[in-house]
């Protein structure tokens, strides 16, 4: 286990005219088996982002993920951090206060954790909302990474596309083959599951999906629910 367990959700890919404002999102995912496991989780979260110690820190959110295939972890603690030096700062900050070290402590008591690794937001639609309650996650593993980023940029950036998208590329591997993640964003599981289909159905989808096989496989799909953000101050 790192040091430092919190620097993933959700959630996702490619670089256009558009920007993302946190440029890497690092994930730690946990087996939290039972309710107070989760409930301590979140109590160890609480009190250090209650406390002086937390400011700098990036903002942080936690995902459950309860359809999850063949993967074993329950939940993903992840945070958004505008940049790579950010990342290194939240790693000090928490490891050189006795608040960050309490917090530590808990959460490695709390459950397992089963995976690590950072993402880096290369292409979204217009209409982020970071705190939307619910997302699906589609695992990339691309055969031919310029063509997939230039086939997909290319449905995020048209008519057809549908809701809240996001794509990231695995910076630093946690699913093992994958390299890129897509997430798709709703209200409800209803409408992100609306907002993936009607984006699929459109005429821009089906010419996506018609060379989609040749650049790219699809290697799981999940379930993403927020659980709790905490936000930087």
């Amino acid at each position: 286990m790192l040091k430092y367990l919190i620097s993933t959700f959700t959630v996702i890919l490619f670089m256009t005219v558009k920007s993302y404002a946190a440029p890497l999102h690092a994930y730690y995912c946990f087996n939290l088996e039972t309710e107070e496991s989760i409930n301590t989780f979140i109590g160890a979260f609480d009190n250090f982002f209650a406390s002086p110690a937390s400011q700098g820190v990036s903002t942080h959110r936690l995902y459950a993920f309860p359809l999850n295939g063949a993967n074993k972890f329950s939940h993903c603690i992840v945070t958004e951090n505008s940049s790579p030096s950010q990342f290194e700062k939240n790693n000090k900050i928490v490891n050189s206060s006795s608040e960050g070290q309490e917090l530590l402590g808990i959460i490695s008591g709390a459950g397992e954790i089963i995976m690590e690794g950072a993402g880096t937001p290369i292409i979204a639609s217009d209409n982020q909302n970071p705190t939307s309650p619910v997302g699906v996650i589609i695992d990339i593993r691309a055969k031919n990474s310029k063509a997939f980023v230039d086939a997909l940029s290319k449905l995020v950036n048209s008519p057809g596309q549908k809701g809240e998208m996001i794509v990231f590329e695995d910076t630093f591997t946690g699913i093992k083959g994958r390299t890129h993640y897509v997430v798709i964003n709703g209200s409800s599981l209803e409408e992100a599951l609306s907002n993936l289909d009607e984006t699929l159905a459109s005429d821009d989808g089906q010419e996506y999906l018609r060379g989609a096989n040749k650049f790219r496989r699809v290697m799981d799909t999940a379930l993403l629910n927020l659980v709790k953000s905490w936000e930087a101050e």
